[in-house]
């Protein structure tokens, strides 16, 4: 299933960050409100110029310091709705957070020299 979904990640050419989906788990219902359901989605992010880089740039709305690299990282927010379609709503949020990783992510800087510091 997440093949195809990889495919059009791919086939965004956002920047050197891919984002590849790992597992897709079961469908919970929200015990509260009938039509929202949850799912948890884990993703890893990879360079494609270095595949065996650890780190990478900082992002605005995921933390202070450089992503790690090849580590599964979960999907937020978890919540779908019955009226959408999944796959067109999961490859939204997907492409969304790997434009803001290639558009917005920025390399850090030595406080001292103000040069990029690259791990």
């Amino acid at each position: 299933m997440y093949n195809n979904l990889n495919q059009k990640l791919s086939e965004l050419q956002s920047g050197n960050y891919l984002i590849k989906v790992t597992s897709i788990g079961d469908k919970r219902p929200n015990k509260y409100y009938s039509r929202e359901y949850f799912v948890t989605i884990k993703y890893t992010v990879t360079d494609l110029n270095n595949i065996k880089r650890k780190f990478g740039v900082i992002v605005p709305g995921m933390g202070a310091k450089p992503i790690e690299l090849n580590v599964e990282r979960e999907l937020h927010p978890t919540n779908y709705f019955t009226w959408e379609s999944f796959d067109e709503v999961l490859f939204d949020r997907l492409s969304r957070t790997q434009k803001s990783i290639n558009e917005e992510g920025y390399y850090p800087k030595d406080r001292d020299t103000g040069r990029v510091v690259v791990k």
